[in-house]
C-alpha cells in the first residue's frame, strides 16, 4: 500500500484564486463545483510534480551505484569466488 502524498481528509482551506470571468460564470452555470475540480487539477499537478522528483532520485541513484560498480566492481564479488558457482545456482532456484 503507498503511503499518499497528502491528507485527502484534511480540513479545507479558503484560498484566492483568480480564473477567467466567463470561464468561471459558465461552468457555474453548468453546475460544476470549481472548489472540487480546482483541488483535482492541484493534486494531479502536485503528484505528477512529486513523481517526477521520486524518478529523478532514483535514476540519480542508478547511476551513481553504475558508477560505483565501473569504478569498483561488484560489491561481494570475492566472496562469489571464496563459495564457488555452486552457491549461487542454489539462489538462482
Amino acid at each position: 500500500m503507498r503511503t499518499p502524498l497528502f491528507d485527502p481528509n484534511a480540513r479545507r482551506k479558503t484560498v484566492s484564486i483568480t480564473l477567467n470571468q466567463d470561464l468561471a460564470a459558465k461552468a457555474a452555470a453548468a453546475g460544476l463545483n470549481i472548489s472540487r475540480l480546482a483541488e483535482e487539477a492541484v493534486a494531479r499537478a502536485y503528484t505528477e510534480l512529486e513523481q517526477n522528483r521520486i524518478r529523478a532520485e532514483l535514476k540519480d541513484a542508478g547511476e551513481r551505484a553504475s558508477a560505483y560498480v565501473a569504478r569498483y566492481g561488484r560489491p561481494f564479488d570475492d566472496w562469489a569466488s571464496e563459495t564457488g558457482a555452486d552457491a549461487d545456482a542454489d539462489h538462482a532456484a
